[in-house]
């Protein structure tokens, strides 16, 4: 069922329970790791990187929830997904789960494809997770940080060196004269020229120095820990790299006989710390200064901020905000609107819903799997064939006065018709639920309510499974 082989941690103090979980998760493909207490699972954590838990929710010693809250506390470990299992299906332990972080929570005796099924989903949804969180701090064409991510690590390093009454040192670069090559070779080749440059960047500097993006062909790198003398040492050997740089014009292996040799150079703008201020915004302002004034005065050269020849308006903040402005942010003012309509677009896309099915809610499913469309359909046909009988399981179990079963029959459709979106078969099966709990000897209504909203919800599932597949 896994794409993968992942790691799971089993942890249940009861033996024989223990050993058939890890028996099924073994049959999917899983890694399984076992503990049988919470004390010696965070021990196993110390040493052992997993992708899943699952923790019983009862044990002796350190129980469930304790585990799971010492789990949620550890910054090394509150981003692994735990999955609550326990045979107690009230609702208040449950909600006690979640509320302490656990991301899904299964009743025993479980049904295997639905406890493979909430794996399947809990770690579909961190690998999502992962990458969204990648994208939210990487330049997408270049693989560096963005602009975003370049400040809030900068001002982490800035905030460190004051501290430490260290220096630290911040430069920028443009890629000169770079609006030529998209015009004389395209689009493409421009885009192999910018992941160039930053690969060039990322080898050139140092593993703990902060380099980024800000935007269009316009660079930035922190060098905590570096006085001026040292980084423009640095920012020259990079610009001497730059220089000797060159790619092909042709983007693909067809046209490499009439292809041209590409080569670029980069002009700099070098500002330290120690020039009054650590304020991250007024040293890019200095260090843009200085760029604008290496770019004017010939380019392909870096130029320390000290050097320039009107030092004075430089150091004076005010002076600065006033006249350099304008040519230090991008901002979303400066963005043609047609292409700001097209990143709104894109959004948008991702996000609404194109099909429907009655008796759903299926935003609701598709939100529960961070819009993974292909994820929900593989619920939903999960869905069908686990629960497509439930109806004629509550209706023989009521019958024959089993409440046991058609408690666990109710208990279980209610969970699972919340996760994908049947949210009225939700609210009918809870009612139900809750009238044979309070072992109430009248639920035949209640039963034939749950019974045609199944049908329903069903039939449009059918429908869309043949459909869809």
């Amino acid at each position: 069922m896994f794409d993968k082989a992942y790691r799971i941690l089993a942890i249940d103090d009861a033996k024989d329970g223990l050993l058939l979980l890890a028996f099924d998760l073994q049959e999917a493909g899983c890694d399984v790791v076992s503990a049988n207490s919470g004390e010696s699972a965070l021990r196993l954590l110390e040493q052992n990187q997993v992708d899943l838990i699952i923790l019983d929710m009862h044990m002796p010693g350190l129980s469930g929830l304790a585990t799971l809250a010492a789990l949620k506390s550890n910054s090394k470990l509150q981003d692994i997904p735990v999955i609550m299992l326990s045979a107690s299906d009230l609702e208040d332990e449950i909600v006690a789960a979640l509320e302490l972080g656990a991301d899904d929570y299964v009743v025993k005796p479980y049904i295997r494809k639905v406890l493979l099924a909430r794996m399947h989903t809990s770690l579909r949804l961190r690998e999502k997770t992962k990458a969204l969180a990648y994208l939210a701090k990487t330049d997408f064409l270049t693989g560096i940080n963005n602009r975003s991510c370049f400040y809030q690590l900068t001002n982490s390093a800035m905030s460190q060196a004051s501290r430490n009454d260290h220096n630290i040192v911040i430069a920028m670069f443009d890629i000169d004269l770079f609006k030529r090559v998209n015009d004389n070779y395209g689009h493409d080749v421009g885009d192999q020229i910018l992941k160039a440059f930053a690969q060039c960047m990322s080898q050139c500097f140092r593993d703990y120095d902060i380099i980024g993006r800000l935007g269009g062909e316009e660079f930035a790198v922190c060098l905590p820990d570096t006085n001026i003398e040292q980084a423009m040492l640095a920012c020259e050997r990079f610009r001497c790299n730059i220089e000797q740089l060159s790619l092909s014009s042709a983007v693909d292996n067809q046209n490499q006989e009439n292809s041209n040799l590409v080569k670029i150079t980069v002009s700099g703008g070098v500002v330290s710390s120690s020039r009054k201020s650590l304020d991250i915004d007024q040293l890019l302002k200095q260090a843009d200064v200085a760029l604008y004034y290496a770019k004017s005065t010939g380019r392909n050269k870096m130029v320390n901020v000290n050097d320039l020849p009107n030092n004075e308006e430089v150091q004076d903040p005010a002076k600065l905000n006033q006249t350099n402005t304008s040519i230090v942010n991008t901002s979303a003012a400066s963005i043609p609107e047609e292409t700001l309509n097209e990143v709104d677009n894109s959004i948008d896309l991702a996000l609404i819903d194109d099909f429907s099915l009655e008796g759903m809610e299926v935003t609701v499913g598709l939100n529960n799997v961070l819009g993974d469309k292909a994820l929900y359909f593989e619920i939903l046909q999960m869905f069908y064939q686990d629960h497509r009988n439930d109806g004629d399981k509550l209706k023989q179990a009521i019958s024959e006065q089993d409440y046991d079963t058609a408690k666990h029959v109710s208990h279980t459709l209610k969970g699972v018709s919340c996760s994908v979106g049947a949210m009225t078969l939700f609210d009918l099966t809870k009612k139900l639920d809750d009238a044979i709990n309070a072992k109430e000897t009248d639920l035949q209504a209640l039963l034939t309510n749950v019974d045609a909203q199944l049908k329903k919800v069903m039939g449009s599932i059918q429908m869309a499974v043949v459909k869809e597949f």
